[in-house]
């Protein structure tokens, strides 16, 4: 009798890779409070630090130096509610509510009127997830608590041609940290499934390198062009530490069967996919103080196929976890109103869902997004302050009775989003 089933411990395992990157999921586009309270539709109209993410070929176009801090504090909750076959309709669950705070830190230097560059450290990307009562949770088989923590350390140099045409390039190291658990469970004669193993993975932050490049165009006095690409990432982890520890359940011979099938706790490694980007936006500015801009952002998930999964010690665990994620596309809308001290924002953004129907877990469960933000901002002498709040209406999803692991339901998910900015410039 196998009572350790391979096909759970694994697709545990598998949630490495959609929870750490999924732009329409955990993908973090908060990275600045003024892009922000314009729902992201930032691309042509950067001014301000936070071009370093947006479009680092803006920078030629700030005055001076500048440094800007800030943070968004981004709260989360989600719940489920279950079909037939399994777990049943009837049953429903629920996460933690989440709460999670990604930094940034941008610095930008225009050494001359032609040239410019910027450093900066921000989280791109990162989930946090934990199902309440794991113990019964009834897809503590597949996760139970997940947290993925990414940390963004990037250089740009920006050129202008003339006072039409700017480009820039750069290079960015993107550190990856993740912790999964999850609990296997054994369906006993009488039909309830038994805890009998705790499973959890951990690895510390490991690097991966990618570069970025992009380019600001203003075609005519009062419309302006952006575009950015952002490279593809790959961290590989050759640094996991697999935990397989057994839970006793009080029945002396299924304790002694399931100890003597435990894997021993191990190494294992993977590898992480960040999807490259393209950005583009279309910007305009009218002599009354409005500025508005559309932004089009497409992410490359399709090249999201597969992961790989090497145990160190248990060879016959090895595999590689089908996902056949699709490319993703997000379209965003922003306007401001510049008054002499103050900047008043809206914003609305649609961000379409990546993960096909089977590929919907407790772990990322992917749907499509509706933004809606309001911000403004106020500058006193040498000092710029910006703050924006965000509503994210999620999209009901349901897996259509075909997600992989036959766990089957609808999640339903909210997600706001608070942010500040904090910038110098002299």
């Amino acid at each position: 009798m196998n009572v350790i089933r391979r096909a759970r411990v694994l697709a545990m395992l598998a949630g490495l890779v959609p929870g750490a990157a999924h732009a329409a999921g955990y993908g973090i586009y908060e990275q600045g409070a003024a892009a922000l309270g314009m729902a992201g539709a930032y691309v042509a109209s950067a001014h301000d630090a936070t071009a370093q993410f947006y479009n680092p070929a803006a920078m030629v176009r700030l005055e001076g130096k500048q440094l800007s801090v800030g943070g968004t504090w981004l709260t989360t909750r989600t719940s489920f509610a279950g079909e037939d076959p399994y777990p049943g309709f009837g049953v429903t669950e629920e996460m933690e509510s989440g709460n999670f705070f990604p930094p940034t830190v941008y610095w930008t230097h225009r050494l001359r009127p032609d040239l410019a560059y910027g450093v900066g450290v921000n989280a791109p990307f990162g989930l946090g997830i934990e199902w309440k009562d794991p113990a019964n949770f009834t897809g503590r088989d597949r996760v139970t608590k997940a947290d993925l923590r990414t940390i963004d350390a990037s250089g740009n140099l920006a050129w202008a041609a003339n006072e039409a045409f700017s480009v820039a390039a750069g290079v960015n190291a993107r550190y990856a940290k993740v912790e999964l658990h999850q609990i296997g469970t054994l369906v006993t004669s009488g039909g309830q499934p038994v805890n009998i193993l705790d499973v959890a993975l951990k690895s510390d932050y490991t690097p991966g390198f990618g570069y970025h490049a992009a380019l600001l165009a203003a075609a005519k006095q009062d419309w302006k062009f952006g575009l950015v690409y952002r490279s593809e990432v790959t961290v590989k982890v050759d640094n996991g530490d697999a935990t397989f520890t057994q839970i006793p359940t009080g029945d002396p011979l299924l304790d002694a069967t399931v100890a003597a099938q435990v894997p021993p706790s191990q190494g294992v490694a993977t590898e992480l996919v960040f999807p490259a980007s393209l950005s583009a936006g279309l910007a305009w500015t009218g002599a009354s103080g409005w500025t508005g801009e559309v932004d089009l952002v497409w992410t490359q998930w399709s090249a999201f196929e597969q992961l790989p999964l090497t145990f160190a010690q248990s060879p016959a665990l090895n595999t590689a976890i089908i996902e056949n994620y699709e490319d993703q596309f997000a379209i965003r809308f922003g306007a401001e109103h510049h008054l002499p001290t103050w900047t008043y924002r809206f914003g609305y953004y649609f961000d379409s869902a990546a993960a096909p129907s089977e590929s919907v877990t407790p772990l990322l469960p992917d749907a499509n997004r509706h933004g809606v933000t309001l911000g403004f901002g106020t500058t006193r002498g040498s000092w710029t302050a910006d703050l924006y709040n965000l509503f994210v209406f999620v999209e009901k999803r349901s897996t259509e009775g075909v997600e992989r692991d036959g766990y089957d339901g609808t999640y339903k998910s909210y997600v706001n989003a608070l942010g500040v900015n904090l910038a110098y410039h002299w």
